[in-house]
């Protein structure tokens, strides 16, 4: 068996592996999509969340539609 030659097991725990990875990777994207598209400042802070904290005011701001 070489170092490039991987057992059915392992193959399989591999497969599984980057299934999971990408899927994390999948949801980690659209959180980031519906946090910056909603505006509610859950990864990044937006100007207007982070204004109204400093304030002492935790209001979520919402874009205009």
């Amino acid at each position: 068996m070489s170092i490039l030659t991987l057992s059915a097991e392992r193959h399989r725990r591999l497969c599984h592996f980057r299934r999971n990875a990408w899927t994390a990777v999948l949801l980690c994207a659209v959180l980031r999509l519906a946090d910056t598209s909603l505006g509610l400042g859950l990864i990044e802070p937006t100007a207007a969340t982070v204004a109204s904290e400093a304030n002492g005011k935790a209001t979520v701001f919402l874009p205009a539609d």
